[in-house]
């Protein structure tokens, strides 16, 4: 229709001007009102409608779903009977088309959402969108791109954990059943004395009073700062099902993450990982802080292997990161070398709990010489499960 439209518009031109035949005259000028009436109801068309996302960031865990939405207003006094509203979802997958025939009154402003999710943790892009319309004779099709692209960033799948916290600081807000970690202000109840308490804790009062020596019990809380340490060197994991095991261990971190965050503990992560886009290793210091959890799982997320040579254990000391006395360090790793091993010996020394969480089913590292010196958790290779007891 394009490549005729042209030559028929200049010879109806020709005859208006040069052939003096009235009935053709007439057909030649309705005709080339026509496109110009057409033509401007597209220009006008495509210069009135406005494409706008609700949403310039979405954050989500793996496999959620994740609400799309777009408002598309017309601007001008005339109605548009019908556009298409197509919008780039990229690798991301959604159960409808993504595609939207509308239809729109003068001064209209309609909210257009659809669903998407993913299965694979990163930082994606939706956009940007475009709008395809035409005249009302579809003499004058026009695309119309909107530049506004919304950023998607799909945390790691987060799976319970059942691990309890028995060691740690006092006067936390993890409830403990050790009377080390009674809290002098969260009194529970008051009971008659018995050899071996502490003297700091007799109520003189009390004692006076009844005449026996009584003694003042607390509920017992702990603190336990936690500090994720992992190992994502391409190497140390075995060749076949990498990309697998790489999976599994950043859906270990996030769970680890999510359980203390849960707990109320404070939360910090090295990782010997690059980050696309970013210099430096991926580094959380730890804290308690409101939206500090969210932040590391924003970091794991957009987390992939090192492909350098390099001991992740020396990161501990070399990534500047504060470790309080009796951190709970969670280590993450297929396998751990003897320099490795005396080196966490030593962190241990130290003062602070050393848990290694070994990947690979079958795991690489010796286990029944790591077993004497470190809680071991096996990591399973699938399911919900993550972890054997």
């Amino acid at each position: 229709m394009k490549t005729i439209r042209a030559p028929l518009s200049f010879f109806l031109i020709a005859v208006l001007l040069f052939f003096p035949f009235r009935i053709l005259q007439i057909i030649s000028l309705l005709y080339l009102a026509v496109l110009g009436v057409s033509f401007a109801l597209s220009r006008l068309a495509a210069g009135s409608l406005v494409v706008r996302r609700h949403d310039l960031l979405l954050r989500a865990h793996r496999f959620d779903p994740l609400q799309i939405v777009l408002t598309i207003e017309n601007r001008s006094p005339l109605p548009i009977p019908g556009v298409s509203l197509i919008d780039t979802i990229g690798p991301l997958f959604s159960r409808e088309p993504g595609k939207f025939v509308i239809r729109l009154r003068p001064w209209e402003k309609r909210r257009i959402s659809y669903t998407i999710e993913s299965q694979h943790r990163g930082e994606y892009s939706v956009g940007p969108a475009a709008l395809l319309g035409s005249d009302p004779l579809g003499f004058f099709p026009w695309r119309q791109s909107y530049g506004e692209v919304e950023r998607l960033i799909i945390y790691p799948e987060v799976l319970p954990l059942r691990l309890p916290l028995s060691t740690g600081l006092p006067a936390g807000n993890v409830r403990s059943q050790d009377r080390l970690y009674e809290d002098l202000t969260r009194y529970r109840s008051l009971r008659e004395y018995v050899p071996g308490d502490d003297a700091r804790k007799i109520s003189w009062k009390v004692s006076a009073r009844l005449g026996s020596l009584h003694t003042m019990e607390y509920v017992p809380f702990l603190f336990a700062p936690v500090l994720i340490l992992m190992n994502m060197n391409a190497e140390d994991y075995p060749f076949r099902f990498r990309s697998l095991w790489v999976e599994r261990s950043t859906v270990l971190a996030a769970s680890l993450v999510m359980h203390f965050f849960s707990l109320g503990q404070e939360i910090g992560l090295i990782a010997s990982a690059a980050v696309k886009g970013e210099r430096g290793l991926p580094v959380a210091r730890i804290s308690g802080a409101p939206g500090h959890a969210a932040a590391i799982l924003e970091m794991l997320a957009r987390m992939d292997v090192s492909r350098g040579p390099g001991d992740f254990t020396r990161l501990l000391y070399a990534s500047g990161v504060d470790i309080p006395v009796r951190t709970h360090i969670k280590v993450i790793t297929p396998l751990l070398t003897d320099a490795q091993h005396a080196f966490l010996r030593e962190v241990k020394q130290k003062g602070n709990a050393v848990e290694l969480f070994l990947m690979g089913g079958d795991a690489l590292a010796p286990r029944e010489l790591l077993t004497r010196e470190f809680p071991l958790f096996v990591v399973s290779e699938y399911g919900n499960e993550l972890i054997d007891h």
